[in-house]
């Protein structure tokens, strides 16, 4: 065979497996929800042998359909009763924020034929909601030290949170200081402490505790300067 002859022969493969891969049938993906965090799934691959989901942060896809891996989050493997159930439930928790998910199904006993299950399913997007936050303030003074210990508890945070604490001096001027929580786990509590000099307090002072410019804690403690 010359070269021509050897050039149309590898198109033409390549043709018939292209043809094949489009004539495949691709899983469908019915719906994605949450549970405290927790992904899951419903979808429909009768036939299927093996079944992945992937959740993304970006619904970029490569030329096989796939997500591009460093945008992946979070992989399933289904196992035979989620796949002849068709439902999935992941065992752990994912971080707060919008997600695109992708099945991937495969038919072992039929690859080759036309109507054969195999490939990537439809995407659908999912949004994981921020744990509702608390809040505790606490206000030590050091008398001795003439300086007062103010302290934000957030539960829970993972991620960084800027907020405000504000008073009034003896001679009533308001004054106010910003800082932030620290927050490494949506599943862990964090807190940040900033200190305030106790000259030119009152002998009780009410500290405010803002958080995007809304009130979310006040403590009011002795703060007299010896």
């Amino acid at each position: 065979m010359g070269k021509r002859g050897l050039r149309v022969a590898v198109a033409a493969a390549a043709l018939a497996v292209v043809g094949t891969a489009a004539a495949s049938q691709p899983p469908t993906l019915l719906s994605v929800a949450q549970t405290n965090r927790h992904p899951s799934a419903t979808f429909s691959i009768p036939g299927a042998d093996d079944a992945t989901i992937y959740l993304a942060d970006k619904p970029d896809r490569a030329t096989d359909g796939s997500f591009l891996q460093e945008n992946v989050k979070e992989v399933g493997l289904l196992t035979t009763d989620e796949i002849q159930r068709g439902s999935w439930l992941d065992s752990s928790q994912i971080d707060p924020g919008l997600y695109y998910v992708l099945l991937r199904a495969t038919d072992y006993d039929c690859i080759g034929q036309p109507t054969c299950l195999d490939g990537y399913s439809n995407m659908l997007t999912l949004t994981v909601p921020k744990p509702r936050l608390s809040y505790r303030a606490s206000v030590r003074a050091y008398h001795y030290l003439h300086e007062a210990a103010l302290t934000l508890r957030v539960s829970p945070l993972g991620e960084r949170l800027p907020y405000k604490v504000c008073w009034r001096l003896r001679n009533n001027r308001r004054r106010c200081l910003a800082s932030a929580v620290a927050g490494y786990s949506w599943n862990s509590s964090a807190e940040d402490q900033v200190s305030v000099r106790l000259r030119g307090l009152a002998r009780r002072t009410t500290f405010r505790w803002y958080v995007h410019g809304s009130l979310i804690a006040t403590k009011t403690a002795d703060t007299r300067a010896y």
